[in-house]
């Protein structure tokens, strides 16, 4: 039987159509059933994955996140049972190291770990523990708002589908994809056509011939995420700025596929792929445009490594070094466990690096 790839599918559609928004082009892209990125097993990770965030730098986030928990759970009053939502639990590297951490919440037998995923290929990877819970989504498993708890979303804002605008002369154009002719091959190329109102209601002015992503997607996620705990807290983590700040990273252009300062593709730990060219073959995301996912709930907003530093990362990384001075004689697992949180540490608070990142923080009944 003659396979039909993504990109297939994706010029089909277009051509019974025409040009399509790029949220409906990345979504087939990331998570087309039959050859969608993730739906065919891309991942983050080190040697098998594709990219690293910060639970697979090593274990020391997860260790700082798990301080983070039973801070929150008691400023709930500990309650029973106690929510965390993993929202894009990827292979559940997350989960795996809170778990080893063993926050008091867990030993106390109230946390209840959700991990939402889409992609089976990695629900799969879960860890198997009573308290972890996997579900592509989450009225599988919470018909109903959780009373208290928080939900974590690393590294997913940026991943959810996006649309790009243009600023012209008269205004605002949506670039769409298409099909046609580039250098002697047919592949997707962009097009402009006139804004949709609604697309670009609420956009910052920007100079002439900027293109900006205009994250919908993103900003619906923060708004459902309200709606599914009774109090607590969600905390996104991610790489963004705001909407003027995109627009400068990728400059004017009057070629609207030319480079996107903003936009990032990841294969094999490789950066630099062309996200119109072999649909399915590497991830695609955006930087968070943080005024965007903010238009209707305000956040606190601080840098990853500030979130790091309040949660207790630098008396975790000083527990390290006291256990290995005191076992590196033997030089055991422990020992080694040990000795690598400093160079964890200086990965995931690099000001260049994960450090940078942003950390939007909402309070729910509070």
């Amino acid at each position: 039987m003659l396979l039909v790839t993504v990109g297939q599918r994706l010029a089909s559609r277009i051509a019974a159509r025409g040009p399509i928004p790029v949220s409906e082009y990345v979504e087939a892209c990331l998570y087309d059933p039959d050859g969608g990125f993730y739906m065919r097993g891309g991942r983050a990770g080190g040697r098998s994955g594709h990219f690293l965030t910060a639970p697979e730098v090593g274990p020391l986030f997860g260790a700082v996140l798990a301080r983070a928990l039973d801070g929150w759970w008691a400023r709930l009053g500990e309650p029973e049972p106690f929510t965390v939502i993993d929202w894009g639990a990827g292979p559940g590297t997350l989960a795996r190291s809170v778990v080893a951490a063993e926050p008091r919440c867990l030993s106390e037998g109230v946390l209840e770990w959700i991990a939402l995923e889409r992609s089976p290929a990695q629900r799969a990877l879960r860890p198997d523990h009573p308290a972890v819970k996997s579900a592509a989504r989450l009225s599988d498993v919470l018909p109903q708002p959780a009373p208290a708890g928080v939900i974590v979303a690393n590294e997913l804002l940026d991943n959810l589908p996006f649309d790009i605008v243009r600023r012209t002369p008269g205004g605002w154009e949506e670039l769409r994809v298409a099909v046609g002719e580039a250098s002697g091959r047919r592949g997707f190329s962009l097009v402009g056509v006139p804004a949709p109102a609604e697309l670009v209601a609420g956009l910052p002015a920007v100079a002439v011939g900027a293109r900006v992503p205009v994250q919908r997607a993103a900003r619906d996620w923060v708004a459902d995420a309200h709606r599914v705990l009774g109090a607590g807290w969600i905390v996104a983590l991610d790489y963004g700025a705001d909407t003027r700040t995109l627009a400068e990273r990728a400059g004017p252009s009057d070629d609207p596929g030319a480079g996107l300062g903003w936009l990032r593709t990841h294969r094999h730990h490789q950066g630099g792929s062309s996200w119109l060219a072999e649909p399915g073959s590497c991830d695609i995301s955006a930087d968070v445009a943080l005024d965007q996912v903010q238009a209707d709930h305000r956040a606190d907003v601080c840098s990853q490594a500030e979130f790091l530093r309040t949660h207790g990362i630098e008396e975790l990384v000083a527990e390290g070094r006291a256990t290995w001075d005191a076992r590196a004689a033997v030089g055991d697992l422990e020992a080694m466990r040990a000795r690598s949180r400093t160079a964890e540490a200086e990965t995931l608070l690099d000001p260049a690096g994960m450090g940078g990142f942003r950390v939007l923080s909402w309070s729910i009944g509070s």
